[in-house]
């Protein structure tokens, strides 16, 4: 089975919850393929599903210079890191938008293609962005590659200012792109991005929304980004948690996609990795009753990713399947059920320090988030109370011994979150786009650091 599922539950009196308070945490994660070591990610070509790929390269009067070119090298190092079942497209946009090369299978001739494109390139003036996504969504849609994982990831420093410039019109886009099979990433460079409207973007295509301050390091994102995609295991995957007739209140904390289903509640995660976890908490309310009753059940459920099969000479194609790919039913994959049960007491406490650690984060990401939302309305004493709460939270996790002092450098440093949101211009935008990057990402899990406070 390529889905594992963990499940962990505890009480936090410290918290100044009771017996009824419970909070659950599952964690879904991809079964590394067999033969595959640590070191050795992401998986070879010929053992994981093909990936087309479109990189939308900003080509506006501001990408001029380093940033563009640091864009391009970017894009040679993806050539090299594809293998031949893979397909790629690179489109670029100013004023308008073109494909300027594929998408092509990465053979010799592809590649020196490719390289001959890039080195073509310049910038021009104008952020066609709507126009860049939608020639790229394209590009990945016309290859018939049975099992193909679709992506595009755009590259922008600036906000759309041909074409299509309405934020919910953009985002309309991508989502419906979405629900044809494309997801979508952001990358945005240097302090003249909208970061809204990139989370926004990222949110709709089930991608994730990097702030890029010093385009040194972009070829670092796009690598990793790329290499996530190779890692996947399985896609659309859902966790159901079935709640036993003790719960009287549930509520999910992470912000996925979620509906009740009677007395479930049905969480879409997306995309699994064999090497990125996802963590889905839930706060609970429970009736009266004994303290060790089944809280309920929960299962993960999702599309099994795998390699497409070779078409062996002289084979027929499958009617209405190309290159002999055949409906498997065996692609729909299910994890065993786990069956949680109220912990007594407080809970054990491998599970109260892995629960704890979720609570605190997505705490800190909703207090740093009223925060800057009171800021915007000019409510500095709800600033203050807001990050005071994110403050003493952490006081608390920390003296219980929950989350070592190590570990919570890791989170924003509220102090340095405070001092920027009260600094005029250019520092108070930059911890902005700092938080809103961080924020998408780990609101459906936690990766990335956010950076402190230089000495």
């Amino acid at each position: 089975m390529p889905l594992t599922l963990e499940s962990h539950a505890a009480r936090f009196p410290e918290l100044g919850g009771t017996d009824r308070d419970v909070f659950v945490l599952l964690e879904v994660a991809g079964q590394r393929p067999d033969g595959v070591a640590p070191a050795l990610q992401p998986r070879a070509s010929e053992s994981r599903a093909p990936l087309c790929l479109a990189i939308a390269i900003d080509a506006s009067s501001s990408m001029r210079g380093t940033r563009f070119a640091l864009a391009l090298q970017a894009t040679r190092n993806v050539l090299s890191s594809l293998g031949p079942n893979d397909r790629l497209a690179v489109v670029t946009f100013d004023r308008s938008a073109r494909v300027v090369f594929g998408p092509s299978a990465l053979d010799e001739e592809g590649h020196a293609n490719a390289h001959r494109a890039l080195d073509r390139l310049a910038t021009g003036v104008g952020t066609n962005l709507g126009g860049g996504w939608r020639e790229a969504s394209e590009a990945v849609l016309r290859v018939l590659m049975p099992g193909a994982l679709r992506r595009v990831l755009v590259l922008t420093d600036g906000y759309p200012s041909r074409g299509e410039t309405q934020p919910d019109a953009l985002r309309a886009r991508v989502a419906e792109g979405f629900a044809r099979g494309v997801e979508t990433g952001v990358v945005g460079i240097g302090d003249g991005i909208d970061e809204k409207l990139c989370s926004a973007l990222a949110q709709a295509g089930d991608g994730r929304f990097h702030y890029v301050r010093d385009e040194g390091v972009l070829g670092d994102v796009v690598a990793a980004e790329v290499d996530g995609a190779k890692s996947v295991v399985a896609r659309d995957v859902s966790v159901m948690l079935a709640l036993s007739p003790r719960v009287e209140r549930a509520e999910l904390l992470h912000r996925y996609t979620c509906r009740p289903e009677g007395r479930a509640l049905v969480v879409r995660v997306g995309s699994i990795t064999y090497d990125n976890p996802r963590a889905v908490l839930f706060s609970a309310a429970l009736g009266h009753g004994s303290p060790d009753a089944v809280l309920g059940v929960a299962t993960a459920s999702g599309q099994r990713v795998q390699s497409a099969p070779a078409l062996v000479a002289g084979q027929k194609t499958a009617v209405g399947f190309a290159l002999g790919a055949r409906r498997d039913e065996s692609a729909e994959v299910e994890t065993e059920r786990q069956t949680l049960t109220i912990p007594a007491h407080e809970g054990l406490f491998e599970s109260r320090i892995k629960v704890a650690w979720e609570l605190l984060v997505q705490r800190t990401l909703a207090e740093v988030r009223s925060a800057w939302d009171a800021m915007d309305a000019g409510d500095r004493d709800a600033v203050a109370r807001r990050l005071d709460r994110a403050r003493a939270l952490r006081r608390i996790v920390a003296d219980a011994g929950l989350v070592p002092p190590s570990r919570l450098a890791s989170l924003p440093d509220v102090d340095v979150v405070q001092e920027a949101m009260f600094m005029a211009g250019g520092a108070a935008r930059e911890a902005r786009k700092r938080f809103t990057s961080w924020a998408h990402n780990t609101q459906v899990s936690f990766v990335g650091v956010f950076p402190r406070k230089e000495k």
